[in-house]
């Protein structure tokens, strides 16, 4: 497990699961961690014709917005080790302000930095 502290007491974490050549992630965090949106990402080859991209498939919970944080996972573990990654998220904070929210997004970039390290050694 990866983890990074937000603020006030707060943590984000990730659990990675290596499934054969594909993987699994668990991203999740703040007060109240739940399955807020999964995110099914494919690698595939650009459509550019330069290098290697992905598809990816989201299912939201009703009024969730995790998605985007968990489609960043998702995308850069599947282009990174050219597979299927899915990555479930879930990081709530009550009364979020503005600034909060970027220190969340900036705590996802570097936990996703950690991970892509950690499973490209």
């Amino acid at each position: 497990m990866f983890r990074e502290e937000l603020f006030d007491g707060y943590v984000i974490c990730c659990d990675v699961i290596r499934m054969g050549e594909d993987y699994t992630l668990a991203v999740y965090g703040g007060g109240r961690p739940h399955v807020g949106s999964v995110v099914m990402a494919i690698a595939r080859p650009s459509l550019s014709g330069e290098g290697i991209s992905a598809t990816s498939s989201v299912l939201n919970g009703v009024g969730h917005k995790d998605e985007a944080i968990g489609r960043i996972f998702a995308e850069a573990v599947a282009k990174a080790k050219r597979c299927t990654a899915v990555c479930s998220c879930g990081i709530h904070v009550d009364n979020i302000s503005p600034e909060q929210l970027l220190r969340v997004q900036g705590c996802c970039d570097r936990l996703l930095q950690r991970v892509l390290i950690e499973i490209n050694e």
